[in-house]
């Protein structure tokens, strides 16, 4: 499964149902992996797409809206 969306639409998003989360640049299908759920095999994907001037510390942002009290494990850096 491989499910994009955009920054709006994140909180909508349960963490639980992705074993694999991306960035993407704008208008890109290119991605930075910034979640992997250890033990399981990347079957289910989320590619968030970032606005086309990101501001600096989307990526925390993206992790405390979808992981609010960082209870996974399987963030990178």
């Amino acid at each position: 499964m491989f499910v994009k969306a955009g920054l709006a639409t994140i909180r909508e998003v349960d963490l639980a149902s992705f074993d694999v989360i991306y960035i993407c640049p704008h208008r890109s299908e290119l991605g930075t992996l910034i979640f992997r759920r250890r033990h399981t095999p990347p079957q289910r994907s989320l590619f968030i797409e970032l606005p086309l001037y990101p501001q600096h510390g989307t990526v925390e942002r993206i992790r405390d809206e979808l992981d609010p009290g960082q209870l996974h494990d399987g963030w990178l850096p």
